[in-house]
């Protein structure tokens, strides 16, 4: 699981290439089993007998396996390149908050965590009679930030999670 520092570092590109490489990788599992169910055919013209009829049942146990293979492969392949399609769009959501909020004057902490900035403080003492209401306004913006950026990080966190699944379904062939 990220922390919201490395949210806001990550590149989920990664996943995309990372989708795109075991997709290919099935499809060379694919020419593999083809290649080898052509070699056991052709053997048939000079071998006969038990010992080929074995090589047949286990050409057909290989080739179930292959397809099995591939199937796990693009499954885990589309399911990267869509999480990664998905992350990248809220890793750019998540700094457009971030950075929307300290244009605004709060401080974002690394938790994630909004507070009143400097400036801010510095209007709310300068206000005189009305500073409660200022202080509580700025409050209301600190806790709207925090509340956006917290979700968005449990967004992320959530893909991080799904993508996790997807490389560890296709590890445990």
């Amino acid at each position: 699981m990220p922390t919201f520092q490395q949210a806001l570092d990550a590149d989920p590109s990664k996943f995309i290439t990372a989708g795109v490489a075991l997709m290919k990788a099935a499809g060379s599992v694919t020419a593999v089993s083809a290649k080898y169910g052509q070699e056991v055919a052709d053997l048939g013209t000079s071998w006969q007998g038990q010992d080929y009829q074995g090589m047949m049942r286990w050409a057909g146990q290989v080739s179930a396996f292959t397809v099995q293979t591939n199937a796990v492969l693009m499954s885990a392949g589309a399911t990267l390149e869509a999480m990664g399609a998905t992350m990248m769009a809220n890793v750019q959501l998540l700094k457009g908050t971030k950075q929307a909020a300290e244009a605004a004057g709060y401080r974002v902490l690394p938790t994630p965590f909004v507070i009143l900035g400097p400036s801010q403080w510095s209007q709310v003492s300068s206000a005189g009679p009305a500073a409660p209401a200022v202080l509580a306004a700025y409050q209301a913006g600190a806790v709207a930030f925090a509340t956006a950026l917290m979700a968005q990080f449990a967004a992320i966190i959530a893909q991080d999670m799904a993508a996790q699944t997807a490389l560890r379904a296709a590890l445990a062939l």
